[in-house]
């Protein structure tokens, strides 16, 4: 196996490399951090946060594309899901558990390449549920998705099986 993975690893770019090198230590992260490897494939980085908005952004690469060379919603999705669980983590330091109840996502525009903003809103902060809005654009700043969506909170660790 690993004379097969040098054998590709030898046909590949520097950037391409660096890249499997961040997705590799990406990998080895999840077993402390979950969704560190998902998180590095999006290159999700928080860039700002305040008292009525949270920003996120996430690069389109390739491996983000559907068939028809657009990024694939469901990755739009998962942008925006991660967004607001992030920000349920930034407004909330005790916080050891965000679950989605429900997410609704309304497309305007495709995205194709660039950087994708997501902004987060807050709308109701309680005890167990939190309920934000987002927005996502492009680097033009068109508007590329909406969203709503309701979380459970909890102080409680998740119990994992294994």
């Amino acid at each position: 196996m690993r004379d097969q993975i040098n054998a590709q690893l030898d046909t590949m770019s520097e950037g391409e490399l660096e890249q499997i090198y961040r997705l590799i230590e990406a990998k080895k992260r999840t077993y402390h951090q979950p969704l560190a490897f998902l998180l590095e494939v999006m290159q999700f980085r928080v860039v700002g946060d305040g008292a009525d908005k949270y920003m996120y952004q996430m690069q389109i690469g390739d491996e983000l594309l559907n068939r028809y060379g657009i990024v694939h919603g469901g990755v739009i999705t998962t942008f925006i899901d991660t967004a607001m669980a992030e920000t349920a983590f930034l407004l909330d330091g005790e916080l050891k558990k965000a679950v989605t109840l429900n997410l609704t996502v309304n497309f305007v525009k495709q995205a194709v390449s660039g950087m994708l903003h997501c902004q987060v809103v807050p709308t109701q902060n309680s005890y167990r549920l939190a309920l934000f809005t987002a927005l996502v654009t492009d680097e033009e700043g068109d508007v590329i998705a909406t969203a709503t969506g309701h979380f459970y909170k909890s102080s409680h660790q998740a119990v994992t099986q294994g």
